[in-house]
């Protein structure tokens, strides 16, 4: 069984505005805008949802104010899909639709599983000076107007 990393997270959030805002400013991209639920995506298809507060369709929140509601890990295929069926089925809170299954983890957030959605990025890091390696030598650092995070982590 293969879990990838994160494929996407869910936040209910008291100021929608705000946080549309912050993840813009992060440097993700508007990938989704279905009124008041906001998705954002990475380079490379990981996703960030931003929904209100009081949003029926997120799981309950594990503390009060804007928190995480969801982490979506991503599996290779379905294969892995099935074999984390087995191990999770028993758990607190199990939930099973077609393409992902889910249960609560011991602190009450929501945990779902899918096959991942991502896809590959070819990214060429700056060249640094780092130590016993100089890789940047007389040249200048390059300059961003912003961040392209390549994709959720933790």
């Amino acid at each position: 069984m293969a879990i990838v990393g994160i494929d996407e997270i869910s936040y209910g959030v008291e100021d929608l505005a705000a946080g549309e805002r912050f993840f813009r400013d992060w440097g993700l991209k508007p990938l989704a805008d279905e009124g008041a639920r906001k998705v954002f995506e990475t380079l490379n298809g990981g996703r960030v949802v931003l929904a209100p507060i009081d949003d029926p369709a997120l799981p309950p929140a594990i503390e009060p104010g804007s928190t995480l509601r969801e982490v979506v890990w991503d599996v290779v295929e379905a294969a892995d899909l099935e074999a984390l069926r087995a191990r999770i089925q028993d758990e607190p809170g199990f939930v099973a639709a077609p393409g992902w299954i889910g249960c609560t983890d011991p602190n009450g957030l929501a945990v779902r599983f899918q096959v991942t959605r991502k896809r590959p990025v070819a990214v060429e890091g700056a060249r640094m000076n780092i130590w016993g390696h100089a890789d940047r030598i007389d040249r200048p650092s390059p300059i961003y107007e912003r961040a392209e995070p390549i994709e959720v982590g933790h």
